[in-house]
């Protein structure tokens, strides 16, 4: 992406609106009206998946509304940084003396009750566990991670030769446009996930491309199919009485009362990792599980049905390289 600042300085000078008045308005002004929307949805969001308190978010949705217009942004995006640096000084240090990594795609990444950034498979930190529970809902639906700055000077200290500790700044980019997705699927719309949690879409300026990547599909067969199928195909069904069962061991990490599916939660979570388990190791299960929730286990149908090997090793191929 083009650094903000290269592009201030010349906007595009065509665009805008005429009303039915003929009063002319701006891209800038109509662009400014759209965040400012986005901004109040997010801010009602934040409300009801937070523990923020209502000053915080307002301190913060104005603050986030400003970021993004002077960032021309293409939706209302939400700067942040991460926690748990500490450990991971060496990768901030190369990426602070790097002329390029200003506005760089992060990877998010599920760890436990935490979501860490992280760039080429080496973590930089933790989200805030202060926006986790709206950061959570709207990855499947297009919000993404940027690096916007490394923090500190990253010299060293004359009396002891230690760096100085180094932070991260981070933006979350399309929030605007990810709370839209999901209020739509919310009403029945076609609101369903258009992006990866991976994705490489950027925090874009107006007029630049923008990239996606469509995740692997995982079909949902009909019960009947275990028949036909592979040894190592997942069936999953449902007794008389509606509670769920799968062919393959419940390894509890989220919930002790066992599987579930068709939604997201813990015993969806749970059964995302001991399909994956089933089928892989345990670093790339663990790696990959909620992606795997939010990708194919949220869309399985109430009954159940079944999930060929082949085509989780497929998606999880496919995820290794997004």
């Amino acid at each position: 992406m083009a650094h903000p600042a290269h592009t201030r300085s010349s906007p595009r000078a065509s665009g805008g609106v005429r009303t039915t008045a003929g009063t002319h308005i701006p891209e800038a002004d109509i662009r400014t009206r759209q965040i400012a929307r986005q901004a109040r949805s997010w801010r009602t969001f934040a409300g009801d998946h937070s523990r923020m308190q209502p000053d915080t978010l307002d301190t913060k949705a104005f603050n986030a509304c400003a970021f993004s217009v002077h960032h021309r942004a293409s939706s209302f995006a939400v700067p942040s940084k991460l926690v748990g640096t500490s450990r991971h000084q060496p990768l901030l240090r190369s990426l602070a003396e790097d002329p390029d990594a200003t506005w760089l795609a992060l990877d998010l990444d599920a760890r436990g009750d935490h979501l860490v950034a992280s760039h080429v498979g080496r973590v930089l930190g933790r989200v805030q566990p202060k926006h986790l529970g709206w950061v959570r809902p709207l990855v499947p639906f297009g919000l993404a991670v940027y690096l916007s700055r490394v923090t500190g000077r990253g010299e060293r200290r004359a009396e002891s030769g230690a760096f100085y500790r180094l932070g991260c700044n981070v933006a979350f980019g399309h929030v605007g446009d990810a709370l839209a997705r999901l209020a739509n699927a919310s009403h029945g719309g076609d609101g369903a996930p258009s992006v990866h949690s991976r994705s490489p879409l950027r925090l874009v300026v107006p007029g630049e491309p923008r990239v996606r990547t469509a995740p692997a599909r995982v079909p949902v067969l009909p019960e009947a199919a275990s028949l036909t199928g592979d040894a190592e195909d997942i069936v999953l069904w449902r007794t008389l009485e509606g509670e769920a069962h799968v062919s393959v061991p419940h390894v509890a990490r989220h919930s002790p009362t066992g599987f579930e599916w068709g939604y997201g939660g813990s015993g969806p979570a749970d059964l995302a990792r001991s399909i994956l388990l089933a089928l892989l190791d345990e670093p790339t299960a663990d790696a990959l599980y909620q992606r795997f929730k939010q990708d194919v286990v949220t869309t399985v149908p109430e009954a159940g049905g079944v999930l060929r090997a082949a085509d989780i090793r497929a998606w999880v191929e496919h995820a290794r390289t997004c």
